[in-house]
């Protein structure tokens, strides 16, 4: 059992893909994934027409290997896996589901083919952002990536190099500048969400 089980918070299951992917459709939630997206205080009817209508994407081989790797990763990093999809504390609307905790910090981990990097990006910092303001009860992230090559002799992806770990406390300056835009964002986008029915199907 993921230790998020204990905030009594959970919306949904990973595990469980149907229930997970219902409260992912129409708005009903936000999660980590969208709220990643938000860049431009200036953009909200353009991420409210995105959430309106979803791109159909069933994942690919990069996507299938990060989910291969991710174990990996979660014990390298001395964490514990979740599949949890858990809410906020005062809104159910704003939730998200972190790849593992770790004591007091929430660890994220993300499979790099083909690439050599040194911190994550922006999408990437507005996504840790998000999770750190849905779970106030962690002191901050750690993010963990491991970068994949093609082995010449069998094709299959291969370390590179040991996989490489950053470390966000809550206060660091790109997490809180982060934060300060993305929230009302979110608050925006489901308030137009909310409009939408009376709207004849459109909030704008």
């Amino acid at each position: 059992m993921s230790a998020l089980a204990v905030l009594d918070r959970t919306l949904a299951d990973s595990n469980d893909r149907e229930s997970w992917l219902a409260l992912h459709g129409a708005g009903k939630v936000i999660g980590s994934s969208t709220a990643g997206k938000f860049a431009k205080a200036s953009s909200v009817e353009t991420y409210v027409r995105q959430i309106l209508e979803p791109r159909t994407f069933s994942g690919n081989e990069t996507t299938a290997s990060g989910h291969r790797w991710e174990p990996l990763m979660l014990a390298y990093a001395g964490a514990e896996s979740n599949s949890l999809f858990v809410h906020h504390p005062e809104n159910q609307r704003f939730a998200a589901t972190v790849d593992g905790t770790k004591r007091t910090r929430i660890v994220e981990t993300k499979a790099k083919h083909n690439k050599v990097i040194t911190a994550p990006t922006p999408y990437e910092i507005r996504q840790l952002a998000w999770q750190l303001f849905v779970l106030p009860e962690f002191d901050g992230a750690d993010w963990v990536w491991v970068e994949l090559v093609r082995d010449r002799n069998t094709g299959e992806w291969v370390m590179r190099r040991d996989p490489q770990t950053l470390v966000f406390d809550r206060d660091h300056p790109q997490i809180v500048a982060a934060t300060h835009l993305i929230v009302p964002i979110a608050e925006q986008v489901l308030a137009a969400l909310d409009a939408a029915p009376v709207l004849e199907g459109a909030p704008f």
